[in-house]
């Protein structure tokens, strides 16, 4: 352990070891509540506008033209950029998972591999450590996909059920569990053939619902996972 720890904080392995701290002392930040999961985070934009205004007149010369194919051209080139910059990020997870939680599968793998490089290549040089920082990261991407890819499938799985939630609005149910503004109560909710049971909360402080009665779901409350319901009789 004492190895490590020197092997660790040695130059050749500081910058990766600077790195694996930090992602630690954010996670000690959100397990103590001191800080949001979703503090940082980064989405992938996928969608690109390309607005080109051509004004066609019967005087337009040959510079006018050049100048308008030109501009053409560069926006092209410019979505093409982008879109295969996306298809990198999303290959490997980025933007399928919460930002932090794709950093630090990336920062640990990178953290090891720097570890084992310099130890078993002896190497004590900071600059030849520098220089395996570039094929390290491009290894370090690659486990980080291997490792990333069961969980993005989890957030997105997650993402479509919290997407599915929204379209019980306007739906009628059947109260399960007393219900008030306060105080969380359970619905039954019917539709194409199959029942669900929502928590609810009444929409007005004034309004309690008991078993038995029939009420209208106004939203979805994403933060407190139920619904606002008012009361409605068929």
């Amino acid at each position: 352990m004492k190895e490590l720890f020197e092997a660790a904080f040695s130059g050749v392995n500081i910058i990766p070891t600077v790195f694996l701290l930090l992602i630690l002392v954010y996670w000690i930040f959100v397990i103590i509540g001191a800080m949001d999961m979703d503090v940082i985070n980064v989405d992938i934009e996928t969608d690109v506008d390309l607005d080109v205004d051509v004004d066609v007149d019967a005087d337009v010369d040959m510079d006018a033209d050049a100048d308008v194919d030109s501009d053409v051209e560069a926006d092209s080139h410019d979505i093409g950029s982008v879109a295969f910059l996306n298809s990198i990020l999303t290959f490997f997870n980025l933007g399928k998972i919460p930002f932090m939680v794709w950093l630090s599968f990336l920062i640990i793998p990178m953290w090891v591999i720097s570890i084992l490089f310099n130890h078993y290549l002896h190497n004590s040089s900071f600059i030849i450590s520098l220089v395996a920082l570039i094929p390290n990261v491009v290894a370090s991407l690659l486990v980080s996909k291997i490792l990333t890819t069961p969980i993005a499938a989890i957030f997105t799985k997650i993402k479509k059920n919290d997407d599915d939630q929204f379209k019980y609005t306007g739906k009628m149910c059947t109260v399960l569990m007393q219900a008030s503004h306060n105080r969380f109560g359970q619905a039954e909710i019917k539709r194409d053939g199959n029942t669900y049971r929502v928590n609810i909360l009444t929409k007005d402080e004034s309004i309690v619902l008991d078993k038995g009665q029939t009420a209208l779901i106004i939203e979805y409350i994403p933060e407190k996972k139920c619904y606002l319901v008012e009361p409605y009789k068929i």
